[in-house]
């Protein structure tokens, strides 16, 4: 039994804020020529920011994100970072959107290989903070809800490649 956490007009509320609060700090550094690249990390921040772009007064470009770990016995759980085309994020503001930060791992991985790409900027918006979890320190810019050590899912985020089409976001009854 998935227990709500974030019910859709809630989920709903915050995106419409974090927004406003996006384009704000943004509204006078991008163009149509030089639009705000906005970065989803798949697969789990796909919904959060197909929403979070419809709600942006601003011109953007979208470039998906994968991160993965490999465990073919030659990487052995190796973070692998995907990032398409990279030279062509060089001199741009780069907003990466997250479903959920945790250990920061991932994270802190992500932003050493954007950085690489010497953008103007670079910050993280995430739908769901787990401040106690964080083993990697990184700055999170733009943040929906924080939340306890939870298993979360929905509203794109998966058990097992299930329930990321729940319209909430629920955990699965640990604590």
């Amino acid at each position: 039994m998935v227990n709500v956490l974030f019910s859709e007009a809630a989920i709903a509320e915050q995106v419409s804020r974090l927004a406003r609060h996006v384009s704000q700090d943004y509204k006078a550094l991008v163009s149509r020529q030089h639009p705000l690249i906005v970065l989803p990390v798949l697969k789990g921040a796909w919904i959060f920011s197909a929403d979070l772009v419809r709600c942006l007064a601003l011109p953007v470009r979208l470039e998906f994100l994968r991160a993965s770990s490999y465990r073919d016995g030659t990487s052995s759980g190796e973070l692998h970072v995907d990032i398409p085309g990279p030279a062509s994020l060089g001199g741009h503001h780069l907003l990466v959107i997250e479903d959920i930060v945790d250990t920061g791992r991932t994270l802190s991985r992500i932003l050493e290989n954007l950085r690489a790409c010497h953008p103007h900027s670079l910050k993280v918006c995430t739908l769901l903070d787990k401040p106690a979890r964080r083993i990697m320190p990184v700055e999170i810019h733009y943040r929906g809800f924080s939340v306890g050590n939870r298993f979360v899912v929905g509203y794109g985020m998966d058990l097992a490649e299930c329930y990321r089409e729940l319209p909430y976001v629920g955990d699965l009854g640990g604590s």
